[in-house]
């Protein structure tokens, strides 16, 4: 296996590169820490990313991930396609506003909801403060973090 060149950046080109890659992404395997410091991971669909890079999920109120949230909320998202990762490090901040669950509704969220007037629904937000990206779909691996 080769070594893959591994760089820091923060410049506007890394951001757009790493908005690009995440765009293609609609399953996160998404990380919260346990009241008992185990960490969880569970597939969740990234309902929106926003230009700063926020991204967007839909849970419902009463699952574990929840009460792991509350009490910590400090989370870690992982993507995956292909021969491109992703990882996001943020804040996840529950949030209760029907217009915005209005704009990320999907119709395949019905599985879980009883519709997008599901009063179980919550919206979580994720404010990035780290993400890393590596490419290894070229001759040589690349590695980007902001």
């Amino acid at each position: 296996m080769a070594h893959a060149h591994s760089t820091i950046q923060t410049t506007p080109e890394a951001i757009s590169r790493f908005r690009e890659l995440v765009s293609k992404f609609h399953t996160a395997m998404f990380v919260t820490r346990g009241r008992d410091v185990a960490l969880h991971a569970r597939p969740m669909a990234v309902a929106q990313m926003e230009e700063d890079c926020t991204l967007w999920f839909v849970t419902g109120m009463d699952t574990p991930k929840i009460n792991e949230l509350t009490a910590n909320p400090e989370t870690l998202v992982c993507l995956q396609n292909g021969n491109q990762f992703v990882t996001v490090n943020g804040r996840i901040e529950l949030v209760n506003d029907r217009r915005k669950l209005e704009e990320l509704w999907r119709e395949s969220f019905r599985v879980w909801f009883n519709g997008k007037d599901d009063p179980d629904i919550v919206l979580l937000r994720l404010s990035p403060s780290a993400g890393e990206y590596w490419d290894q779909s070229g001759i040589r691996g690349l590695k980007y973090a902001f």
